[in-house]
């Protein structure tokens, strides 16, 4: 659409595009990134004839992160270093509750780069696909950080615990592949040529459009995701229960061993 000016949104075909979109530098985020990306998502939610969000990016970058040039830029005009850095964070929280209750398929197609917020952001997709280039990276620990856009909350519960330390502790890069093989992303498509590539992920998209639901409902695909994020809502609230030894209205949970008590 003409009124986006850091990403492009188009659809085509039931399939809604979201297109990080400034090249040049990487496609790092900046406030109005995440603005038009909440306005994006927001049309995708609101238009009937989308059944799929596609996330990826512009270039040889899916996302680069926090656009720390235009952070500076707002700090030295008086903003300060800190209350940058929170509000950015705090932009990213909120783009990420939006794409987390997206109530349709959220597909991120990683075409190269993720690293720290751009990774983050590519987790809060219901599965990602990567081009065989690209590389992902919770790059937050080289800056003394953690990672504040999702991750440290998004990362345990894709690829696990053990996985999800490695990655955020030592702040290396992986490649496709082993992004594969820990399961943080679900398929590797080949990046040579971008018809080859695009006509790789449109067949994953076509194979995620193809389930049906109860009934019959073309939103077998959204059907099906709901129905296990509901699963994980679920056990996530019980683990969280039985961290703090409550019970799901916060009553206190029942020691082991006791009797069983009427709900």
């Amino acid at each position: 659409m003409s009124d986006y000016r850091e990403i492009r949104y188009e659809v085509e075909d039931q399939i809604a595009t979201l297109t990080f979109n400034r090249p040049e530098h990487r496609n790092p985020i900046s406030a109005d990134m995440l603005e038009e990306v909440a306005s994006a998502v927001r049309a995708a939610q609101r238009d009937d004839s989308v059944r799929v969000l596609v996330i990826t990016g512009a270039g040889r970058a899916f996302c680069s992160g926090g656009d720390v040039k235009s952070m500076a830029q707002v700090a030295s005009a008086g903003g300060g270093a800190l209350s940058t850095r929170q509000e950015q964070v705090g932009l990213i929280q909120e783009t990420q509750l939006l794409l987390r209750r997206f109530p349709k398929v959220l597909i991120a197609a990683v075409n190269g780069a993720a690293y720290g917020a751009g990774l983050d952001l590519a987790c809060a997709a219901d599965f990602r696909l990567a081009a065989d280039t690209a590389r992902f990276c919770e790059v937050y620990v080289r800056l003394g950080l953690a990672p504040g856009g999702g991750g440290a909350w998004l990362l345990p519960r894709i690829v696990g615990l053990t996985n999800a330390l490695d990655l955020i502790l030592s702040g290396e890069p992986i490649d496709a592949q082993t992004a594969l093989s820990i399961g943080l992303v679900s398929r590797v498509v080949p990046a040579r040529g971008a018809a080859r590539r695009d006509a790789g992920v449109r067949a994953a998209i076509r194979a995620v459009l193809a389930p049906r639901g109860p009934g019959g409902q073309a939103d077998g695909a959204a059907w099906a995701r709901d129905v296990v994020r509901g699963g994980a809502r679920f056990h996530s609230s019980a683990d969280r229960c039985a961290a703090t030894n409550r019970g799901p209205q916060g009553r206190p949970a029942r020691p082991p061993g006791a009797p069983p008590t009427a709900l």
